[in-house]
This record gives structure tokens, sequence and C-alpha cells, in this order.
């Protein structure tokens, strides 16, 4: 495990590193040539992509892994190429939706401002194709290519979006037009990659059986995502009704970086993903000890990584922004404690997902994420942002330990105790920090 792990998880991260690191570096930017309204104006469409995105795969690239090694050594053109379709159809009829609801999305978010909606809508189709390409880089274990696509869209991305911005003073439009721009460039790049190296050949081909068989072990998946994008960004959606578009790019900021935790645990997850299913398959009593043995070090790493960020918040948020986003420094700690748990449950989940224990997803996704948007609307009012960080966490916090609670039978006693131990540990913390 560990050395799968420290062989392709340091690129997965790397990549994952400089994207957030040129994220930041431009904040600093955007922030300087936004004002908190304009940012929040450009925070809301951001959530719109993170719909689009969600609604147009709902989660069939990442169910696809599991049957992908099933067919990889036998009919792989043929499953991939039935999965791309499938996606191309749920794109095709987002698409229409979209288009069809455009009035009334763009005008609320922002008046004049439905170019920047097409642009949207298009960004976030085409991020599908790219997670679906890179998913497959994913199961190979090509880590190198999944690096130099990482580094390529995002200097893409962000180089477009400044010159968009500074030369054709494009303002909230060229930064999405740049994020649309280095999606489509990459899933060029991506197409050609696998052509030269015979990874995925496309072909015309629909087979019923694998998008049937695909569908149903992704269907508790889809339902819980859409209950979860329906909930997850109503943080926001409230601050920008209840007290406006400023709040909503101050508390964005904040949120933004304490999300930046979640590169560390999505790049060890990828890493891990392929190696325990086949290990599994082969030894499952010495693979789910080796698992175990391994989690204890990993939860570690992420609540070390938590605290010290935490305390550093004001100085990275006065280091990429101005005094006018000060009060995104309040938001930082509760969010990376939010995404710590979202770390936490990745183990589970690897669990679970062997074990096709999906139809547990959509109860969890009610509830965690009903909590979140409950909350949200009970404490936005008397605690502002801070009140929709603690949310956030509540939300997460949740979420993570049912997953804990429901692979807890497939794990050991030790593990057990030492886990819940220190989850309880974890709340009674955040709950203090927040009620001081």
């Amino acid at each position: 495990m560990f050395k799968v792990v420290f062989q392709h998880a340091p690129k997965f991260f790397t990549g994952s590193l400089i994207a957030a690191v040129a994220t930041v570096l431009m904040t600093k930017y955007y922030t300087f040539v936004f004002t908190p309204a304009d940012y929040g104006v450009l925070a809301m469409y951001l959530v719109m992509f993170e719909y689009i995105k969600t609604l147009a795969s709902l989660n069939l690239d990442s169910s696809a892994t599991r049957f992908y090694f099933d067919y990889r050594k036998t009919h792989r053109d043929e499953y991939l190429s039935t999965i791309l379709w499938f996606l191309t159809f749920q794109a095709a009829l987002v698409l229409i939706i979209g288009l069809i609801f455009m009035p009334l999305i763009s005008d609320w978010i922002a008046i004049k401002t439905r170019t920047i909606y097409m642009v949207t809508l298009g960004t976030g189709i085409a991020s599908v194709y790219v997670s679906f390409f890179t998913r497959i880089l994913y199961n190979e274990h090509k880590s190198t290519s999944v690096l130099k696509h990482s580094i390529f869209q995002t200097l893409v991305n962000h180089a477009t979006s400044f010159i968009l911005i500074s030369v054709f003073n494009l303002g909230i439009l060229g930064r999405i037009s740049g994020q649309g721009i280095g999606y489509g460039v990459n899933i060029y790049s991506l197409l050609k990659e696998f052509a030269k190296n015979n990874l995925f050949k496309i072909r015309l081909v629909f087979n019923r059986l694998m998008a049937k068989e695909t569908f149903l072990l992704s269907l508790p998946g889809m339902i819980s995502m859409t209950q979860g994008i329906a909930f997850l960004y109503l943080d926001r959606i409230f601050l920008k009704h209840y007290i406006g578009n400023t709040a909503v790019g101050i508390y964005t900021l904040g949120y933004m970086l304490g999300r930046g935790l979640s590169i560390v645990y999505e790049s060890v997850s990828q890493a891990m993903l392929p190696k325990v299913f086949n290990d599994m398959i082969s030894d499952y009593v010495k693979a789910k000890a080796e698992l175990e043995k391994f989690s204890y070090l990993y939860y570690a790493g992420l609540i070390v990584i938590t605290i010290i960020v935490s305390f550093l918040s004001p100085v990275l948020v006065a280091l990429i922004s101005n005094e006018k986003y000060s009060e995104s420094a309040t938001v930082m700690p509760f969010v990376m404690a939010g995404f710590m748990m979202g770390g936490f449950y990745k183990i589970p989940a690897l669990v679970l997902g062997y074990h096709k224990r999906v139809w547990i997803y959509p109860v969890i996704a009610f509830v965690s994420f009903g909590v979140n948007a409950l909350l949200n609307w009970y404490l936005i009012l008397p605690y502002g942002v801070v009140g929709s960080a603690f949310a956030s966490f509540a939300g997460l916090f949740i979420y993570s330990l049912i997953m804990q609670s429901v692979a807890a039978q497939y794990m050991s006693c030790r593990y057990r105790v030492t886990v819940f131990s220190v989850y309880l540990l974890i709340f009674m913390v955040n709950l203090g920090l927040f009620c001081a």
C-alpha cells in the first residue's frame, strides 16, 4: 500500500498543488480587479459550474471505475465507449434544460449576464469529458500523464483568463471563458495521448448490458449527488439572499482556501483505489489489514495539516487578497475541518465500494446535506459567514460519521474504537471554537 501511494500520490498531489498555487496566486489578481460584490457574482457562476458538472455526469464516470477492471483486458474500448455515449446523452439533456432556464437563473445571479451563463454552461459540460478521460489515466496508474495534463490545463486556464481580463477587459466573462478554454484544449490533448498510447479507442458502439449494470451501480451515487448538489451550495445561495453578493465573495474566498486540503486526500485516494480493489480481489484479509494500518497515519496527517493551516489562515488571506476580504480568515478553520472529515471518509468509501454497498449513499446524503442546509438557514442571520462555515463542517462531519458507521462491520475492533474516539474529539473541539 505505502509503496503504491508513495509512487503515484506525489505526482497526483503535485499536479493538484500546482493548480492550487496558481489559483491562489491568480486569486490575488482577481480580488484586486473584482470588488467583493463582483467576486460574489463570479462565485455564483462557479457554483452554477459545479451544478452543471455534477448533473451532466451524475457520478457515472466514477462508478464506471468498479467495472473498468472487469472489462479492462477483454472489452475495454467497448465498455468505455458505452459510458462515453451515456455521458454525452446526459450532457445534451443538461444543456437543453440549462438553455430553457437561462433567463430565470442568469437574471437572478446578476442582470445582463446571459453570455456568462452560456459560457459557464459549456464549460461545465466540457469538464465532464476531462473528468472521464482523466479517470482512465488514474485507473491505469498513469500518474505522470495526469500531472502533465493538470499543469497544462492550469496554465491555459489562468493565462487565458488573465489576457481576457487585462487586455480585452472582459471581467467575469473573461475568467469563465479562460476556464472553458482550458478544459477544451485539455480534451484535445487527452484524446491525442489516448490515440498515441492505445489507452482508449472511441467506438460507435453502445452495449446496453454494460450501460445497465453501470447505471444500477451508480444510481445510488446519482441520487446522493443530486441531493448533495441541491443542498451543498445552499450556503452561498442563502448568503446572497440574506446578506448579498459581498458576503458571498468573502465566504467563497475562505471556502476556496479551506478546500485546498482536499488536494491532499484526493491525490492519496486516487493512488489507493486501483491498489485496494486489486488486492482485495486477491487476498481480502491481508488487504483490509494493510488498509487499516495505512489509515492511522493518513488520518493523523490530515489532522496535523488542518491544525497548522487553520492557525495560519489570517496570514494566508492577507497574502492573497486585501483588507476587504479579511473576514475570510474566520471561515477557513471550519471549512478545513469539514474537508478533513471529507478526507476521513475516503477509507470507508473504498471498503463499501468494493462490497458494492452503495445504496446507503442517498440516505447519508439526505441526512447530512439536509442538516447542512437547515443550519445555514438557522445560523446565517445571527452569525453571518461563520455560521455558514460551521454548517459546512457539520454536514461533512455527519456524512463522514455515518460512512464510518456503515463500514464498521468490515473493520477491526481496534479501528472502530480509535476512529470513533477521534471523531468525538474533533466535534467537541469545533463546537467549542464556534461557541467561544
